[in-house]
């Protein structure tokens, strides 16, 4: 017979073991955030891999891997719709009050179809209260005006086609209009509120689209248009002018679950070598913004600047540390010339 060991308890243990689950409970207090999960990456009003973070209720923030920015800065949540990684159909979009969206990330935008947009050139359109129509008449087109794609990547051309067999056509310029190439794509025969995402893959400083019926359709209307990309944010000047540094995106890390959010690039310099840029997010009480940014590997006798105006409502800048803000032929930069840290705090006032 085997004999059966038996343990024995001090007499006071019993009530240490019940005060485990409250010291425990007390050792992983989060921070609470506005969601659970509080970040995440999906496609986000037509802007693939976006990065999200629910830093409270009422303040969220998307950032843009592609080029290292902040793109957008608003207040009440997100819609969610469609896949995470195609935005081929209806993707999320954001709700609430929007404070700031990255100035430059939208070169055309075209969304009012009671009118002809200014600086648009439109021949047999006729307006309407969600779309323009195209008339059969020959030559009929609805043309934009120039857009300089230089500082832009990944430039995409998004419109709303609503109504049944509606396959408008669209062509591209990148010569002011003197010239015209057909693109090798037509509009989606699908459900309407998909809408159109198209690649433009042409380049220069003076590039236009225009839509114009094709004849296989048996309505012709266009809504919604805009044009936007990866606008170069990022730029390093030794000498002469800015150049635009390419970022190279090394993912994110939570602090302790929900304690924060650090964000990691790397700038690659023309010859070749890398810039460390991490930031790091957070909420301050009211419409307030901070960001900690830390800076390894900054060569001598340079400046890199990133570019950090937006839309949407007033914002008032305070900066500390390793870091200086410069405003310079319309823009706002924050630059850094040297290994460091620094902390911007933005506060928009609604």
């Amino acid at each position: 017979m085997t004999a059966r060991s038996r343990i024995t308890f001090p007499r006071r243990l019993p009530w240490a073991l019940l005060l485990l689950p409250l010291l425990a409970g007390t050792a992983v207090a989060e921070t609470p955030r506005g969601r659970d999960p509080w970040a995440f990456r999906l496609t986000l009003e037509n802007k693939t891999r976006m990065l999200v973070a629910a830093l409270r209720s009422d303040l969220w923030v998307a950032y843009n891997p592609a080029n290292g920015t902040l793109h957008k800065v608003w207040s009440g949540g997100i819609q969610f719709r469609g896949k995470v990684y195609d935005f081929g159909q209806q993707n999320s979009v954001t709700s609430g009050t929007s404070y700031h969206t990255l100035k430059k990330a939208f070169l055309l935008s075209a969304t009012n179809e009671s009118i002809i947009p200014a600086g648009w050139s439109a021949t047999g359109i006729t307006t309407g209260t969600s779309a323009w129509t195209i008339s059969t008449t020959a030559g009929s087109t609805l043309a934009s005006p120039a857009a300089d794609l230089r500082q832009y990547d990944q430039v995409i051309l998004a419109y709303q086609t609503p109504g049944g067999n509606n396959r408008l056509l669209v062509d591209v310029s990148n010569d002011n209009g003197t010239t015209w190439t057909a693109q090798q794509w037509m509009s989606i025969d699908g459900p309407a509120a998909d809408g159109n995402q198209k690649l433009i893959e042409v380049n220069g400083q003076a590039v236009k689209v225009r839509f114009r019926r094709n004849t296989t359709g048996t309505t012709a209307t266009l809504g919604d248009v805009t044009l936007f990309g990866d606008y170069r944010a990022w730029t390093l000047q030794t000498s002469g002018s800015p150049v635009a540094v390419k970022v190279d995106w090394r993912g994110y890390k939570l602090i302790n679950h929900t304690d924060g959010i650090a964000i990691r690039y790397d700038m690659v310099l023309p010859d070749g070598s890398r810039v460390g840029v991490e930031e790091r997010p957070e909420a301050m009480p009211g419409t307030k913004l901070q960001r900690k940014f830390t800076i390894t590997g900054m060569p001598a006798n340079s400046r890199l600047s990133l570019e950090i105006d937006g839309t949407g409502y007033q914002a008032q800048q305070s900066l500390t540390g390793a870091a200086a803000l410069r405003a310079e032929a319309g823009a706002n930069f924050l630059d850094f010339t040297t290994n460091g840290e620094a902390t911007l705090e933005t506060t928009w006032t609604p």
